[in-house]
C-alpha cells in the first residue's frame, strides 16, 4: 500500500506544510505536461503479487515479519495483515521474450518465499479473498502490520470519516459489518501490473485500460467467498471501495468521488486526473525536504487514491515518465494463471488501442455500471461494449476479445503469446475461473479449511484452474 511513514503523529502543522509542498509540486507537474517532458519511447512492464500466509490447517498464519526476515530480500515487503506479503516485482524493458522474463522472476522470487515460509512452519497461497479468513483475523491489535504507516491510515481514515466502517456486500448470501479501523481492506490481495507507455500514447492507453479492466474481471474472478458468505465473483472490488472511504457524512451528501473509484471519466490528459487529486485530502503528511522536482509529496497523495486504473507519474534517472498501474485483478490462483492474466491484460489493452476512437463512443457511465456487474455477476454478465454490441462477457472473450488482445501482443512482437492466450481462452470456454471453482467446493462442503488446502494442494502444481478437478 505505499511508501513507508517514519513519524508516528501529524500535528496541524504537517498538514499545512505538506499542502504547501503540494501544492508547489502540482505547479511543477503542470509544467512538465505543458512542455510535454515525459518518456515518448520507452515501454516497461513490472508486477506487483500480494500472496498470503497460512498454518497447516488451513487457517491465516500472522507471521509475514518472521518470513521476511528469513528471506532477506528487498523486493519482498509487508502489506496491512500480518498473514500477508507482497513481492516487488522488476520493471523490464518491453522486448520479445519479456513474458519469459516477468515468469522468471515471479518464480524465482515465488519460491523464495516459499522457502522462508517453510522455514517457519507455514504455507504460502494465492488468493483474491482467503476463504478460510474469519472476523477474528481482522482484528488490528493481533493482525494488522506492526509499521507506521498502516497505523497512521487507518487512524486518519477512522478521524475523516467520523463513523466507522460499514461493509455491506449483497450477493447470494448478504454480508453486514462493521469496523472501527481500515482492516477490512485486508480481505483481499491482488496482483498489480505497471505499464509505462510512451507520452503520446497515454491517453489513449488509459481508455483502452478501463474497458480492458472490465473484461479482466470476468477471466480472473477469484474473490466469490467472504468470511463464509458467498458474495461476488470478484468481491475485492466492493470491499475495497468501501473499506478505505474516507469521506464524510458530508462530502457524501456533496457526491464526492470515493477514494477506490474506477474513474472520472474520459480524458483528453492525463493532467485532469491529477488535478482531480486535489478534491482529497491528504491521509500521510509526511513532509520532506527533497526538491520539488522529486515529486515526494505528489506521488505520496497520488498514492492513497486507489483508482483501479491509477495513474503514476514515474521519476528515475532517465527523466520523467507516465505509466499505468492496472489494479483489478485479483492474486491466484496459480503462477501460471497470474502470468497469463497479465499477458492477456496487456495485450487487450493494446489491442484495443488500434481502434482508440472507439474507446470513448459509449458513455463512461454505462461503462462503470457494466464494471460492477462483471463484478458481481463474472463471465456470465451482459454489458454494453465499447464497439455498441450488447452480449454476454464470456461471448465477447470467445469472438472478439481474445483475438485483440493477440493482435496487441503482436504489435509489441511478444513472442508465443498464443501459449499464454491458450489458457486464457480454455478458461473462458469451460468457464472454470477460480471464483467458479471455489463456488463450486463450497456449495458441495460448506468447509473453508479443507477448501482451502484442496485449492493449495492444486495451485502447487502449477495446472491452470481450468483444468483443476471438479470439487
Amino acid at each position: 500500500m505505499g511508501e513507508n511513514i517514519h513519524k508516528d503523529h501529524f500535528e496541524a502543522q504537517d498538514y499545512r506544510l505538506f499542502q504547501q509542498k503540494l501544492e508547489q509540486e502540482m505547479a511543477f507537474v503542470r509544467e512538465l505536461f505543458a512542455e510535454r517532458r515525459f518518456d515518448d519511447t520507452t515501454r516497461k512492464l513490472g508486477y506487483e503479487l500480494e500472496l498470503c500466509l497460512l498454518d497447516g490447517s488451513g487457517a491465516p498464519a500472522p507471521c509475514n515479519q518472521q518470513v521476511l526476515e528469513k528471506a532477506d530480500n528487498p523486493l519482498l515487503t509487508q502489506e496491512l495483515a500480518r498473514f500477508n506479503l507482497e513481492i516487488n516485482g522488476q520493471a523490464f524493458a518491453i522486448h520479445s521474450g519479456v513474458m519469459a522474463d516477468i515468469q522468471n522472476n515471479l518464480g524465482k522470487l515465488y519460491h523464495q518465499v516459499e522457502q522462508a515460509a517453510a522455514s517457519v512452519h507455514t504455507q504460502v497461497g494465492l488468493f483474491g479473498v482467503l476463504p478460510s479468513l474469519r472476523l477474528q483475523h481482522l482484528q488490528k491489535e493481533y493482525f494488522m502490520s506492526d509499521t507506521l504507516r498502516y497505523r497512521q491510515l487507518s487512524r486518519r481514515v477512522m478521524e475523516m470519516r467520523g463513523r466507522p466502517v460499514k461493509l455491506e456486500i449483497q450477493g447470494v448470501d448478504n454480508l453486514q459489518l462493521e469496523k472501527q479501523d481500515v482492516m477490512l481492506e485486508a480481505l483481499g490481495t491482488s496482483l498489480q501490473v505497471h505499464y509505462q507507455v510512451p507520452y503520446s500514447e497515454t491517453v489513449d492507453s488509459y481508455h483502452a485500460a478501463l474497458w480492458a479492466s472490465m473484461a479482466m474481471l470476468a477471466v480472473s474472478a477469484n474473490s466469490p467467498l467472504v468470511l463464509q458468505k458467498s458474495g461476488w465473483q470478484e468481491s475485492r472490488i466492493t470491499i475495497f471501495k468501501q473499506a478505505v472511504d474516507s469521506r464524510s457524512r458530508r462530502e457524501m451528501r456533496d457526491k464526492i468521488v470515493p477514494r477506490v473509484h474506477l474513474s472520472k471519466g474520459y480524458i483528453h490528459s492525463w493532467l485532469e486526473l491529477f488535478e482531480d487529486n486535489a478534491y482529497y485530502s491528504p491521509i500521510l503528511p509526511e513532509v520532506t525536504d527533497s526538491g520539488i522536482d522529486r515529486l515526494h509529496h505528489f506521488n505520496l497523495h497520488n498514492g492513497t487514491i486507489w483508482r483501479w486504473v491509477r495513474p503514476i507519474l514515474g521519476v528515475d534517472e532517465g527523466g520523467y515518465h507516465l505509466r499505468l498501474e492496472l489494479r483489478v485483478v485479483p492474486a491466484g490462483p496459480t503462477l501460471l494463471d497470474t502470468v497469463a492474466n497479465l499477458v492477456f491484460y496487456i495485450g487487450l489493452t493494446e489491442g484495443l488501442k488500434s481502434n482508440a476512437e472507439c474507446l470513448t463512443r459509449v458513455p463512461y457511465a454505462v461503462l462503470e455500471r457494466d464494471f460492477y456487474t462483471v463484478a458481481r455477476q463474472g463471465l456470465p454478465a451482459h454489458v454494453n461494449w465499447c464497439n455498441g454490441r450488447v452480449d454476454s462477457m464470456q461471448n465477447l472473450l470467445l469472438t472478439e476479445l481474445i483475438g485483440v488482445a493477440y493482435e496487441g501482443l503482436e504489435r509489441l512482437a511478444i513472442e508465443n503469446p498464443q501459449q499464454w492466450l491458450n489458457i486464457i481462452e480454455q478458461r473462458v470456454q469451460t468457464g472454470r475461473t477460480a471464483a467458479q471453482w471455489i463456488t463450486d467446493y463450497w456449495q458441495k462442503t460448506a468447509d473453508d479449511k479443507a477448501l482451502v488446502l484442496a485449492y493449495l494442494s492444486h495451485a502447487r502444481q502449477n495446472i491452470p484452474v481450468h483444468l483443476w478437478p471438479k470439487p
